[in-house]
């Protein structure tokens, strides 16, 4: 049994069809019953009132001027074994002086009536509902069996109820094909998709919808044109990595052949050279697009930590002062505020070292590059500063496209580092503003935490 109902809640759970049929079709019957008692019980006030007003008319009416008196005799027994079958007969009395002067069965007698009007009897373990009617010394008494009232409450009943129940096989299918209806919009917006191949991301054809359905098909259609966007970048970023790639390899490739037909040491070592610039270079974009890839929106999420960003400029500065020493360059926190904000540490190293790495690369030799971690008011201010040739205020906010490099291309960059810096503050909920040194000159790379 257990088995038949557990396949008989699965096949109702696997349709919505069939699960709006579960609860509409108990709810539809709770709702006949119900309207069948309550018109059944105004059924049943009504028929007693009925039964009253029958009961005070034959006592009104009766002609007890002829009325015989009947004794209790065999055929006054089978005329109450008649009554007793037919249930629905009343019993007329007329009593005068406490004696009982005439009665329509002698077979049974009621106790003598104590005053005018409607009152219950009790008779041989029998309930009878009766009515005296005076008229000077004679009282007249009309009474019927209470299970009389029943039978009859019990007929009206039947007729009450099997309406509803012969009516439930149309009703569930009646709900059955009115559900399917009303889903043909669903039905329609499946067959749609069904038929679509897997790059077709145009929006649900629009149409009159239902206001139930309409919210599903607006969120359907903002997911499609979300992946439509996502994957459009997608392509453009494949396309823009496989242009920048090409350059270094061909590149490697050069070099290669050119320290393979060296005639001279002194060519082979300078071809080697330039081939190891190369490679750095390649693994430098490489890591570069690794790094972006990682951060794109739909990446893994991870929680926020607590970050002192003036011990971050100094464990950065500690990575980059290899590279800064090639150059001659001075690389110095100049300002170191206490300031702890929520994010991702090693997001930020990245984004920091971006940063800096850009500016030792476009800064000239015996330059300056600076790190501050300051306070303003709410604010928290990191800032990277450098006296090199700086951004035109024209390209500031191309420069934060991936594969931008902008009119200055003496440096050997990707591309990518403020590509990638941009989308980490992006991520942090923060603020990045490229403007000019204190003097006019370099850059200065601010980025403002809430």
């Amino acid at each position: 049994m257990s088995l038949g109902y557990h396949r008989l809640r699965l096949w109702f759970r696997g349709s919505l069809r069939r699960r709006l049929l579960l609860w509409l079709l108990p709810a539809t019957l709770l709702a006949g019953i119900l309207a069948s008692i309550g018109t059944y019980w105004g059924a049943f006030l009504e028929l007693g009132d009925l039964l009253d007003e029958q009961m005070r008319y034959v006592a009104e009416h009766v002609d007890v001027a002829n009325a015989n008196r009947v004794s209790p005799t065999d055929d006054g027994k089978r005329q109450r074994q008649d009554n007793d079958e037919k249930a629905d007969e009343v019993l007329l009395e007329v009593w005068r002086d406490g004696r009982l002067d005439f009665t329509t069965d002698a077979a049974l007698t009621l106790p003598p009536p104590q005053r005018p009007g409607l009152s219950d009897v009790s008779f041989n373990g029998q309930t009878w509902h009766t009515f005296v009617d005076q008229r000077g010394d004679r009282l007249i008494r009309v009474g019927q069996a209470q299970n009389a009232r029943w039978e009859a409450l019990a007929g009206l009943s039947v007729h009450l109820f099997w309406p509803v129940l012969s009516l439930l096989p149309l009703l569930a299918l009646f709900l059955w094909y009115g559900i399917g209806y009303g889903l043909k919009p669903l039905y329609q917006i499946t067959s749609e998709l069904k038929q679509r191949d897997a790059e077709s991301l145009a929006p649900i054809g629009p149409g009159p919808l239902p206001n139930e359905v309409k919210p599903l098909v607006d969120s359907l259609n903002d997911l499609l044109r979300r992946l439509d966007h996502a994957f459009t970048m997608q392509k453009h970023f494949i396309a823009d990595a496989a242009h920048e790639l090409r350059t270094p390899m061909m590149a490697l490739s050069i070099q290669t052949q050119l320290a393979q037909t060296a005639s001279t040491e002194e060519e082979r070592g300078q071809a080697l050279s330039q081939l190891q610039s190369g490679v750095i270079r390649l693994a430098h974009l490489g890591q570069q697009l690794l790094t972006l890839a990682r951060l794109e929106p739909q990446g893994q999420a991870i929680a926020p930590r607590s970050v002192e960003l003036s011990d971050l400029c100094k464990s950065v500065i500690l990575d980059q002062t290899r590279l800064a020493e090639a150059k001659h360059i001075d690389l110095g926190l100049v300002t170191r505020d206490k300031a702890e904000i929520p994010g991702d540490p090693e997001a930020l190293r990245i984004l920091l070292n971006n940063l800096v790495d850009n500016a030792i690369r476009y800064t000239p030799a015996h330059g300056t590059v600076d790190l501050a971690v300051r306070r303003k008011g709410y604010e928290v201010v990191l800032e990277v500063c450098d006296n090199g040739p700086g951004i035109p205020e024209a390209e500031r906010e191309q420069v934060l496209e991936r594969f931008y490099r902008g009119s200055n291309q003496e440096g050997q960059g990707s591309g990518l580092g403020l590509s990638i810096v941009q989308r980490i503050v992006a991520q942090h909920g923060a603020l990045l503003v490229l403007g000019s040194g204190p003097d006019g000159k370099g850059l200065l790379a601010q980025v403002l935490f809430k």
